[in-house]
């Protein structure tokens, strides 16, 4: 990549005993079957094969969902530059930012929120589109870390916000996170709760697998409760914590996403040639193509209490 990385080949194998170079050797072998890849760079895949836990098959499956997902959902993952008018827009409209330092596992904790309330300002493939540059940055930075932990607060959100959702790039929003992002999601915290997260749920029930559901806890009231998870010194003030204020970050942020912006334009090279794929061919363990399409919800049907 453009941009030098944080953690060199040689970095991760020293933090990585698990990490055998046998197993890069295989995917090696199992990628020059499918010329429709990219050059994958090799701290790349090691970012894979550390998100699958070493398991070859899954990491197989991970690499062609996130090529795939890629190269077929340009709303999400073309045009990655901070500086277009629509980007500008979102990022007055959300805010983004990364908790400086580790939680107490050691993983990385991300936040986001509203930060204009008003439905009609919401675009939720511009909000998508930064969220996940906000995670490549992350691994950018870091490398394979042990996790990363989301925080999302629900303040604001309205009913008029969910009927701003696409229900197909929904899909697709959860396929990429489940099947294809190449980082350990430990925790997702929902704060500020409120009877609008019955609904939320019941519009995005259909896209997520159980284990997932597992992964997020809801808090609301003072939100207290995710000091269980995220002591004060992993928090910002605006919820009693130590570390600067969520404004405060979410300008470092933005700044942050601008430096990298060599990064995000060589980054959209590395993506499938359909031209190249095998006819005929076994198809590789991608579960992207034959995921069932979801059962359909309409968002007509939640009802304002």
């Amino acid at each position: 990549m453009a941009s030098i990385p944080t953690t060199t080949v040689e970095e991760e194998f020293e933090k990585n005993p698990d990490l055998k170079k046998e197993d890069l050797a295989s995917l090696r072998r199992w990628l020059a079957e499918y010329p429709h890849f990219p050059a994958i760079p090799e701290r790349q895949l090691i970012l894979f094969l550390h998100s699958c836990y070493y398991n070859i098959e899954n990491t197989k499956s991970c690499i062609e969902n996130y090529y795939t997902v890629r190269s077929n959902t340009p709303y999400f993952f073309k045009d990655r530059d901070v500086s277009r008018p629509e980007l500008q827009t979102a990022l007055k409209t959300l805010v983004f930012c990364e908790f400086p330092g580790f939680d107490p596992n050691g993983y990385v904790v991300g936040y986001h929120r509203l930060r204009d309330t008003e439905p009609s300002h919401y675009v939720f493939n511009d909000g998508v589109k930064l969220l996940f540059m906000g995670m490549d940055a992350g691994l950018h930075k870091y490398g394979s870390v042990p996790g990363f932990v989301i925080v999302f607060d629900m303040k604001g959100v309205r009913l008029g916000h969910l009927t701003r959702l696409n229900l197909r790039a929904l899909h697709r929003f959860f396929i990429y996170v489940q099947e294809a992002n190449p980082i350990r999601l430990k925790a997702v915290h929902v704060l500020n709760t409120s009877s609008l997260i019955d609904k939320v749920m019941f519009l995005i029930k259909p896209f997520i697998k159980k284990e997932f559901l597992e992964l997020i806890h809801f808090h609301k009231g003072d939100n207290s409760t995710i000091y269980q998870y995220l002591p004060k010194r992993c928090l910002p003030v605006d919820y009693g914590g130590e570390l600067p204020s969520v404004e405060e970050l979410h300008t470092i942020h933005c700044e942050n996403l601008q430096k990298l912006q060599p990064f995000f334009e060589e980054e959209e090279s590395f993506r499938i040639d359909e031209s190249k794929k095998p006819r005929g061919k076994k198809k590789t363990s991608s579960s992207y193509d034959s995921l069932p399409p979801p059962e359909p919800v309409s968002i007509q049907s939640l009802e304002i209490d």
